[in-house]
């Protein structure tokens, strides 16, 4: 049987509090996982005239590094197999995206520009089926009403992504192929709707379509050390050193105008006030443990960083990974090897 993993990739409470000790944190690669998807504009107007092409990168990795690669030896080297999705959901369902967008048979997947991205163009009617206009009657399905937007004014196309899992590599009990699936919630720009005039008007005046967020640094603190800055995997290099047998501290930088500001529309109050962005980090690596599998600042601290704690397991090589998301569905992420010794 396949077997279906939704990663929520929009979320938008920061969670720093201790994780209880329940089975192997969600921050522990140990096999194959998606972990974001990275869309280039972040959010975009799907509405004629003009059309919305978006491109994506996803995140996947394994215990060995990132995945699928291009190496006879990698892991995993079958591309990601991509399909947008123009089915709503019915309000038959509860789920946050149709069941229609789970049938490979129907909405078959296509692999990508390379073997980890992709490129589309949202359907022109994106924001009828996914957004605030009401969608047309499919068949005897109830009537469907228009969707809400999330908290901060948003609507999201499904846009779903598969990483089929090698033979060697299925998990316990897996007799044929196991397919992870994720979801990239596309963020689009539908306008205000459901509010007085003078709201729209100063809504579509003051709104600013969303810019991913950036990683501008990331630093290692060894006790009684001075921070010290890593250089990503896309820098090259070889993998940074640190000692085994004690907890360091992390630190994730953004600049200022990662953290943008966007009116809102309340429905309790009938006043549009505008917003800056909360940020959020997740965290992730191959060994050790960190202290929160999330951390990030809320839309009312004016922080530009991140903390955590990493505690290194037994010598060798750890692939480190680093996600930044904000409120509005903008995403970044950055890897870095580290070579714990003795």
């Amino acid at each position: 049987m396949k077997t279906t993993s939704l990663r929520t990739l929009l979320l938008f409470v920061l969670v720093s509090a201790c994780r209880p000790q329940v089975g192997a944190p969600i921050s522990l690669i140990s096999g194959p996982a998606i972990l974001a998807v990275k869309s280039e504009p972040a959010e975009a107007d799907p509405r004629p005239p003009g059309e919305a092409t978006f491109h994506y990168e996803a995140l996947a990795v394994d215990s060995n590094g990132r995945v699928p690669g291009s190496a006879p030896t990698a892991d995993i080297n079958t591309p990601l197999l991509w399909a947008t999705c123009d089915k709503p959901k019915p309000p038959t369902e509860s789920n946050s995206v149709s069941t229609a967008c789970l049938d490979e048979i129907a909405l078959p997947g296509v692999a990508g520009d390379s073997l980890d991205t992709y490129s589309a163009v949202a359907p022109s009617d994106s924001c009828t089926l996914f957004g605030p206009l009401t969608p047309p009657p499919v068949g005897d399905q109830p009537p469907f009403r228009p969707r809400d937007p999330d908290v901060t004014g948003g609507y999201y196309l499904p846009v779903r992504l598969s990483l089929s899992v090698p033979e060697d590599m299925r998990r316990v009990g897996m007799a044929t192929e196991d397919s992870i699936f994720a979801f990239q919630m596309q963020r689009l720009y539908c306008g205000l709707a459901n509010a007085p005039g003078w709201a729209v008007i100063q809504y579509t005046r003051d709104y600013t379509l969303n810019q991913n967020p950036v990683i501008a640094s990331f630093t290692l603190q060894e006790p009684g050390s001075d921070p010290v800055e890593v250089p990503p995997l896309a820098a090259g290099g070889a993998p940074f050193p640190v000692a085994s047998g004690q907890t360091v501290s992390l630190t994730v930088n953004w600049p200022a105008d990662s953290v943008e500001n966007y009116p809102a529309w309340d429905v309790l109050t009938h006043t549009l006030p505008n917003h800056n962005e909360a940020m959020r980090v997740s965290w992730y690596a191959t060994a050790g443990s960190f202290e929160h599998d999330i951390t990030g600042r809320s839309e009312f601290e004016n922080e530009t960083f991140a903390q955590n704690t990493w505690t290194p397991g037994t010598p060798g090589l750890v692939h480190l990974w680093v996600v930044l998301h904000d409120s509005r569905g903008g995403t970044d992420f950055a890897g870095y090897d580290l070579e714990v010794t003795p």
